[in-house]
């Protein structure tokens, strides 16, 4: 391999930097890279939004800490191809500007960003980590996908999710709450919200969520190496409990538009729409770990 000269001195020293707490400086990375919501160019959404796909690196490397102990950091090559893909996030965000006119720093640009930072800390040489790459650009693929199908999903399936939500929200909130004629409609019929109507919408109804947050359970499952009964036992459980979730934040937020009105509850929606969302995964992780045993042939897949 062709040395790099000073760009091989400078991930020396780089590495040497973070080399004893390597995983955690990339927690500590990956929780400040989401602080890009609150720049003036970002899309009007939350941090949990962004910081919900820095957990999957985050989830992968401790999931399997004992493999990544033995992970190199980058090189002098990498190091440089790293920074790039930082740096590209932006410039990504930018072209979309000038071809599309819409400069908000999205998921999108934000998952290049994590794919960056992840090559920062971990060599990309290395196969588990280019598999963690390979994951997260999947899941990005996959939310887009179903974004761009979204209309019509969504019109399949919104009868369903908002029929549980008013079902839950007449018990917990008022009776007057109901299902409108337009799909995803809720129909407050009181309160504060004086009788008005919030939509649930594809982004509201959590699905693509949903998937990213099934890719992340499945990768704390399968790094335990649980048999394939198990594996889906706590799959179904992990799945299943997203959903769950989901509902509970919807019907928080008809409670907050009926106690509060309207606007109230489009700020609870930015601002604190996703937080459930970590709540759970802290939960299931916590749960798992206690209950889960491993195999023992746990750890040895995915092998540099």
């Amino acid at each position: 391999m062709n040395s790099w000269g000073p760009l091989d001195e400078l991930s020396a020293l780089w590495n040497r930097l973070v080399s004893k707490n390597r995983d955690l400086w990339l927690f500590l990375a990956l929780l400040l890279s989401s602080l890009v919501a609150f720049l003036p160019f970002a899309r009007n959404t939350s941090i949990s939004n962004f910081f919900v796909y820095a957990l999957l690196p985050i989830i992968f490397v401790f999931a399997n800490s004992k493999k990544f102990d033995s992970v190199p950091g980058p090189n002098g090559r990498y190091f440089v191809l790293a920074l790039a893909i930082v740096f590209g996030s932006f410039a990504f965000n930018l072209a979309v500007d000038a071809v599309l006119g819409n400069a908000a720093y999205g998921l999108t640009d934000y998952v290049i960003l994590v794919v960056g930072v992840f090559v920062l800390f971990y060599s990309f040489g290395n196969k588990l980590v280019r598999f963690g790459v390979f994951l997260l650009v999947f899941v990005r693929a996959a939310t887009l996908a179903l974004s761009i199908s979204a209309p019509r999903i969504f019109i399949n399936v919104s009868d369903v999710f908002v029929g549980i939500v008013v079902f839950f929200s007449k018990i917990v909130i008022s009776p007057t709450v109901r299902s409108g004629y337009s799909p995803g409609e809720v129909v407050i019929g009181g309160g504060a919200a004086g009788g008005g109507s919030i939509f649930i919408g594809w982004a509201c109804a959590g699905l693509e969520e949903l998937v990213l947050i099934s890719v992340i359970i499945y990768v704390l499952i399968d790094s335990f190496g649980l048999s394939p009964r198990r594996k889906v036992f706590w799959l179904i459980i992990g799945i299943v409990g997203s959903f769950v979730i989901n509902i509970v934040r919807m019907v928080i937020l008809v409670g907050v538009a009926y106690s509060y009105g309207i606007s109230d509850m489009l700020w609870v929606h930015t601002h604190l729409g996703d937080f459930l969302f970590l709540v759970w995964i802290a939960i299931f992780w916590v749960l798992f770990f206690k209950l889960a045993k491993p195999s023992p042939e746990a750890g040895k897949t995915l092998e540099a």
